[in-house]
């Protein structure tokens, strides 16, 4: 007896039947349209790219830990994508020259990392990314916190349900510089112990903060990064603050984005946090992670960030980008807990669809001929196959909740004719075939628009 196969796709992989991929559409379709308003333009890249284009810019865990590796060719390693970033980066380096800045782009890739599947956590995962490259003000992730804003409150999310927790690398270098008197070298792991810092029980982070720093005026001062939600309420916790910091670009950065955001009304939905620092390290100014402000999706939502530097692995050329990463899951997950994603969404529309509906086999040339008709109009059109008992091929039609269906029998192929029923009204007509797509339209005029949006 042949071997069985396991009916499972591999751990942290996922099916889409047609109903939960009508559901991914829909969400992938809204943040289009979004990102089509700001007159984002759409790109792709491959899924395996060289290892050391994100070894080099990517954190060490991303890349040695979660990522998928191939190696078919000795020496030569492949990485199937775990994010899109240094992808962007190298399109972007490849044609700078010709491209009109800003660069406005986005692109919904499927990403892979190698992780421990659990809630908010898959191992093959969409990711609509949006980004905008050459613009080096403020003002260009002003524009992405207004697209995020956006997604979320097209899909009827509010200020009570999600949350923008903000923060900027360069106002965290300039505290580990000027307040904590970090060497250089060493900010990377105030970076790393942050970023692990809402992933461990508290006892464990201490240890952890502890074996990695050995020193207590920056352990303390770690502590008081984890909890700022506000830059003035950090502050006030440090003694003797020189005034280089609050002349350094970092400090300068953060004030003025604090004030752009009150001035364009979207500080409701944005939140300071000092704890919030991205774990990969090409991030360079703004950074910020979406959180859901209930209990059940404790993970974040996504997040992205400020990159100064990240096409320097191609060119000696620099420019500055900045966006996110939006995994369609976890975003899924948060509009499931806000009853967000209307039902329907997941059922298909046969509204628009013609079905034909023959009384004997004898009618199937007839019916193909009148489905080329059909389609050549950009209608849906379905022939039943059972080609007999057309009580049952009507029944069959109203389940699906099919509008218009055309009868087909001998005395219509006869005369070159096609019997037309508007399964609302249920009224039918006998037309000639070269009439059937006018009759068509007559019913949907008849019947308005909206029946068949």
């Amino acid at each position: 007896m042949p071997k069985k196969f396991s009916k499972e796709p591999i751990r942290g992989m996922e099916d889409y039947y047609p109903s939960d991929l009508r559901e991914v559409n829909w969400i992938i379709e809204t943040i289009r349209d979004i990102t089509e308003r700001y007159s984002y333009e759409e790109y792709t890249t491959p899924q395996i790219e060289p290892i050391e284009i994100f070894a080099e810019k990517s954190s060490n865990e991303l890349v040695n830990e979660q990522s998928f590796i191939v190696e078919k060719k000795k020496g030569e390693k492949l990485i199937l994508i775990p994010e899109l970033t240094p992808s962007l980066a190298r399109m972007v380096a490849k044609k700078s020259q010709e491209l009109k800045r800003p660069i406005r782009w986005f692109s919904v890739p499927t990403c892979f990392r190698y992780e421990r599947p659990q809630r908010g956590r898959r191992r093959a995962f969409i990711q609509p990314n949006v980004d905008i490259l050459g613009e080096e003000s403020l003002y260009a992730d002003l524009e992405i916190f207004n697209i995020v804003v956006d997604i979320f409150t097209e899909f009827g999310a509010t200020a009570e349900q999600f949350q923008i927790f903000y923060n900027s690398r360069r106002f965290m270098d300039s505290i580990c510089k000027f307040i904590l008197e970090i060497e250089e070298e060493k900010m990377p792991l105030v970076y790393k112990v942050l970023d692990k810092s809402d992933k461990m029980e508290e006892e464990e982070f201490e240890k952890f903060l502890v074996d990695t720093f050995q020193d207590e005026v920056i352990i303390q001062g770690i502590f008081k990064l984890k909890a700022g939600k506000s830059v003035d309420e950090l502050l006030k916790k440090f003694d003797n603050i020189p005034e280089e910091f609050y002349q350094s670009k970092g400090y300068l950065e953060v004030t003025d984005f604090n004030r752009l955001l009150k001035e364009v009304n979207l500080s409701n939905y944005c939140t300071f946090s000092s704890g919030t620092v991205r774990g990969l390290d090409y991030y360079t100014g703004i950074i910020y992670e979406v959180f859901d402000t209930g209990k059940e999706n404790i993970r974040s939502i996504f997040g992205g960030g400020r990159y100064d530097d990240l096409l320097s692995m191609f060119s000696d050329e620099k420019i500055t980008g900045t966006g996110f990463g939006m995994g369609i899951y976890t975003l899924s997950l948060f509009l499931k807990t806000y009853n967000l994603i209307p039902e329907k969404i997941k059922e298909k529309d046969y509204s628009d669809t013609i079905y034909i509906a023959s009384i004997s086999e004898d009618m199937s040339t007839y019916a193909f001929e009148l489905a080329r008709i059909i389609r050549d109009e950009d209608f849906p059109c379905i022939i039943d196959y059972r080609f007999k008992n057309l009580k049952n091929q009507l029944k069959r039609a109203n389940e699906l909740g099919i509008v218009i269906v055309l009868i087909i029998g001998p005395e219509e192929l006869a005369e070159k004719k096609v019997t037309i029923r508007n399964m609302i009204s249920e009224e039918q007509k006998t037309v000639y075939f070269d009439e059937i797509i006018e009759e068509i339209y007559n019913i949907i005029e008849e019947l308005g628009d909206n029946k068949f949006d």
